[in-house]
């Protein structure tokens, strides 16, 4: 009975720690990896833009545009760099729609040159703080207007 008891014993205890040991035996460490390209990311802004646009006469109707952003980053690194100017961008966004008329903002075409214009001045902000672009492309996900 003492003999089983103390087989057990042997091997719950002194087994497992001898495996463990033998395990790391003859590990090699890892050499650092190689440095890789960088890969693309996306950066989403949330949540979605929303503004009035101008309006010339104070009779006509108050219209505003909403619209989910993403950028396309040039390292998906990047995007703790992102969210720390993010307000900024919106900002510089919500100044592009604001300043277009409704008629500016309601066509397929108007909101191509909006989003060209939003890559253009993002692309520049980020060049003046960080001294690089960082984003690729300014990707508009939802683009809503009434």
């Amino acid at each position: 009975m003492i003999k089983r008891f103390f087989c057990f014993l042997f091997a719950i205890i002194v087994l497992p720690v001898s495996f463990s040991a033998y395990a790391g035996h003859g590990a090699k460490e890892e050499a650092p990896a190689a440095p890789t390209e960088p890969e693309i990311g996306y950066y989403t802004f949330s949540p979605d833009i929303t503004t009035n646009v101008a309006t010339l006469n104070p009779r006509d109707k108050i219209h505003y545009v909403r619209l989910k952003l993403a950028l396309m980053l040039e390292d998906s690194n990047d995007a703790a760099i992102i969210a720390d100017v993010e307000p900024l961008l919106k900002d510089a966004v919500i100044d592009i729609l604001g300043a277009k008329e409704y008629g500016q903002v309601a066509t397929n075409e108007a909101r191509e040159r909006i989003r060209i214009e939003c890559r253009e001045k993002i692309i520049d902000i980020l060049k003046d703080k960080f001294g690089k672009p960082i984003v690729m492309d300014v990707l508009f996900l939802s683009y809503m207007y009434q």
